[in-house]
């Protein structure tokens, strides 16, 4: 058997504990780094790229205002126009005061040369009398001896134009705008041979103007409009020069690269593009040629008449129409497109603010897009991520070159001290293997030397200690930790519980009178939802004018010690509802800040409650009088009654004694009948509900009816509907107090009118609708027409309203009367399908 000495094993040992972690640190590193190198080049390209993204966005967005700017000072040149006198030495002197530098390409395709020259800014100066008669024109920077009637639409440069017409009808000072005008260039006109714009030098260059046009007023007196026409070229400056990538400007845009700009109008034409056949333009005839769109017929695509309009392109791309939109609603962005050619590009927008003329509906000119190509947009991130690359690549280089001598270093220290720390080594390393097995944590290594590996034990030592010792604190930390966890979670959760399962509604509101809470109840009492950030109470009620007069009161008193103690009582009226609820509010401090808590209860259900009661009490109180008195009276009078007939009889020949004794019979009879509804009013029985159809019978009740409406000219507009379901009901009492409304609906309307009876399922309940457009009861009495003996007529006991009231409440129901006086009236009965009848307050006899 191969015997090993202790100084080989040491050495063996040691190189194996110090080698197998450097390898492994090794290929962990190499992974790492390689890791770390992913994600430094995805962070610094996405960087790079939003930073991209930002500056084409914030430059697209200078580039709109700029337009902006520019169109305004227009506006200002128009105004000072109108402020000269109207002749051509002024108009041409104003014209040519106001140049602007235009930078193109001019020479031949062969030979193309680049040009700046300034140029007038405005190609068509017009002074326009009130009849349409051109009374100056300046033409391109000259008079024009062609003086126009511009009311003749034929007769305006292009076809159609109606800016006179259109300024006619503005205010001193207000201006009229109109959209791009000019005669459309097709793509053979423009190209003449040439491969793409760029070199299409010869070709036909695209004419155009937006017209400004305000009217002129002296003393009051309307004297013409004036007219200033902006010369297009000036318009594609703005983006003809553009270079997406860098900041170097461009004489002509490269269309093939796709690293160009263009300008839209708020209609989502284009009006400045390198391609002079997609902007905006009228044909000979003077028709708008048609946008370019997916159902274009093939001729006139090969032909090149084939303008570009945003909002029907997006069969090219879905996001044009986008941009298009949300110009519109006046938003800036970034979005990627493919372009005509199939460039992939980047392509920011911004809208050009404007609110002239055409343009006054949309509130923007239209919208400036920048695009540049993807590869090239991402050329810096590309390329920063190369250098990123080659970077680790030495890095990693160079840390297996330092790894290699180091492992080479620890192979030959481990050799030198394998015989001196052989034991105290393994004494260290069978301490350390029991502590990471927990199965001891308390180890103790007993190494008797002064060296430097007897203080590594003796600080090993001190280490398991202090290890321990912290370990015991980190636990009964993380007991503390838990219980307090728990309860604040117990306590969060009572509270929010307790907040928002309270019928109360409550709302909280901190030291500067802005909403910081509102629980559900609050929410739902406000018929709103829950509030976000933090509004200003008034903002939170502004629809509760009410509400906001008692808060304003208290914030204004700011005496919190009197607010608590007096609850206020809110009346408040809500469709037609007479709601009333209690407000009250309280001091509150929480975290060192002052504030206040507002408590909101609907008290209208109390409150109906106690009216009801109270009607109720006064109800039975005066059934217990009516039956009293009717008990009393009735005996009377049939004596009186059976006396009066008696000497009718004897008077036998006497007709004038006998009819007045009839009168007198006739008006105890009237009295009888008093009493009798009396006693039935003061006397009345619970219902008796059975199974059945509320259809059944309202038709009955209208066919009963019918003859007397006829006769009084009442035409009855019938709508029952016929999904009505069966509910327990007492049919004799419900055709009682229809026939009573109906009845009260015929002596509205003496001479006649319209008598509606509807009938239809409405959430859990059956709405029944009586309405009539007869005389109406005034606003002072429709409070009191439920009250007994209370009678609009002049005729009558007072009683039949009264009688309906309660014949509905017993059914669980509620009638609710609406008139306006001379207008109609109409009475709205609501039955639930299902409900226990309503007892009455105390029968009488």
């Amino acid at each position: 058997m191969l015997k090993i000495k202790l100084h080989s094993k040491v050495l063996g040992a040691l190189l194996l504990l110090a080698l197998v972690p450097l390898i492994l640190l090794l290929f962990n590193s190499h992974h790492s780094l390689r890791l770390v190198e992913d994600l430094l080049r995805q962070r610094t390209t996405e960087t790079l790229d939003t930073q991209a993204t930002k500056a084409l966005e914030k430059r697209t967005q200078m580039v709109a205002d700029q337009v902006t700017v520019f169109l305004q000072q227009i506006e200002g040149n128009l105004l000072d126009l109108a402020l000269l006198t109207p002749d051509q030495e002024n108009y041409q002197k104003f014209g040519n005061n106001h140049q602007r530098e235009i930078w193109y390409r001019g020479g031949s395709n062969s030979n193309p040369i680049e040009i700046r020259e300034n140029i007038p800014l405005y190609s068509e100066l017009a002074f326009i009398d009130p009849t349409g008669q051109e009374r100056v024109r300046i033409v391109n920077g000259f008079p024009s001896e062609r003086l126009r009637v511009i009311t003749d639409r034929n007769q305006t440069t292009y076809p159609g134009e109606d800016y006179f017409l259109q300024a006619a009808r503005l205010l001193p000072g207000q201006i009229w705008t109109t959209h791009l005008t000019g005669w459309h260039v097709s793509r053979d006109e423009q190209l003449q041979g040439a491969a793409d714009p760029l070199e299409a030098i010869e070709g036909k260059k695209y004419v155009g103007v937006i017209r400004f046009a305000t009217p002129v007023y002296s003393q009051g007196e309307w004297q013409g409009v004036v007219v200033l026409s902006l010369d297009h070229r000036h318009l594609m400056t703005f983006t003809q020069h553009i270079s997406p990538i860098d900041d170097q400007d461009a004489v002509f845009p490269s269309y093939e690269s796709g690293n160009y700009a263009f300008m839209f109008d708020d209609e989502g034409w284009m009006i400045t593009h390198p391609k002079f056949w997609n902007l905006r333009g009228f044909d000979v005839t003077g028709e708008l040629v048609s946008a370019y769109t997916v159902d274009t017929p093939q001729d006139v695509i090969d032909a090149g008449r084939i303008p570009f309009n945003l909002l029907t392109a997006a069969f090219v791309h879905p996001n044009y129409p986008k941009v298009a939109e949300l110009v519109r609603r006046g938003e800036s962005g970034v979005l990627s497109t493919i372009n005509v050619g199939g460039s992939h590009k980047i392509m920011a927008y911004a809208p050009i603010l404007y609110r002239n003329g055409v343009y006054q509906q949309s509130g923007v000119f239209g919208g400036v897009t920048i695009g540049a190509e993807i590869d090239l947009f991402h050329l810096p991130a590309t390329s920063t991520a190369l250098l990123i690359q080659n970077e680790i690549n030495n890095y990693l280089m160079q840390s297996w070159l330092v790894i290699s001598v180091t492992v080479m270093f620890v192979a030959f220290v481990a050799y030198l001290l394998s015989n001196n720390i052989a034991r105290p080594i393994k004494l260290l390393t069978d301490g350390t293997r029991k502590m990471t097995s927990g199965k001891e944590l308390r180890v103790k290594v007993d190494v008797k030397s002064n060296d430097e590996v007897g203080e590594l034990a003796n600080s090993f030592n001190q280490m398991v200690e202090e290890l321990s010792r912290r370990r015991e604190r980190l636990l009964r930390t993380m007991q503390a930790l838990r219980r307090s966890r728990k309860e604040i979670i117990s306590e969060r959760n009572f509270k929010n519980t307790l907040f928002e399962n309270i019928e109360t509604g409550l709302i909280t509101f901190d030291s500067e009178e802005r909403v910081t809470s509102a629980n559900g109840p609050a929410c739902r009492i406000l018929d709103m939802p829950r509030p976000t950030g933090e509004p200003h109470w008034q903002q939170l009620l502004r629809d509760w004018p009410e509400f906001k007069h008692v808060l304003e009161g208290w914030f204004n008193n700011r005496d919190c010690s009197s607010i608590n103690s007096r609850p206020l009582y809110v009346p408040v009226e809500r469709h037609g509802r007479k709601l009333t609820y209690r407000l009250a509010l309280f001091p509150l401090s929480f975290r060192q800040e002052d504030g206040w808590l507002l408590t909101i209860e609907d008290l209208t259900e109390r409150v109906n409650m106690r009216h009801q009661m109270a009607r109720m009490d006064r109800l039975a109180s005066l059934g217990r009088m009516s039956a009293g008195i009717a008990h009393e009276v009735r005996n009377p009078l049939t004596g009186v009654s059976l006396l009066l007939d008696e000497l009718h009889d004897r008077l036998l020949g006497q007709q004038a004694d006998q009819l007045l004794i009839r009168r007198a019979l006739e008006e105890i009879e009237r009295l009888e009948s008093l009493v009798s509804q009396m006693l039935r009013f003061s006397a009345a029985k619970p219902p008796k509900l059975h199974d059945g159809r509320i259809d059944g019978v309202l038709r009955d009740s209208i066919f009963l009816l019918r003859n007397q409406c006829q006769r009084q000219q009442v035409t009855i507009d019938e709508h029952i509907a016929g999904n009505l379901p069966d509910l327990l009901l007492d049919a004799d009492r419900i055709k009682q107090v229809i026939l009573n409304l109906v009845n009260n609906a015929l002596d509205a309307m003496p001479g006649g009118g319209v008598l509606t009876i509807r009938a239809e399922l409405h959430d859990d309940n059956i709405m029944i609708t009586i309405a009539d457009n007869g005389e109406g009861i005034s606003a002072d009495q429709l409070p009191l027409v439920f009250e007994p003996f209370f009678t609009t007529k002049g005729h009558g006991t007072g009683l039949g309203l009264s009688i309906c009231h309660n014949i509905i409440t017993e059914h669980g129901g509620d009638i609710q009367i609406d008139s306006k006086l001379l207008q109609g009236t109409r009475v709205q009965i609501i039955i639930p399908l299902s409900s226990d009848p309503i007892p009455l307050a105390e029968e009488t006899t």
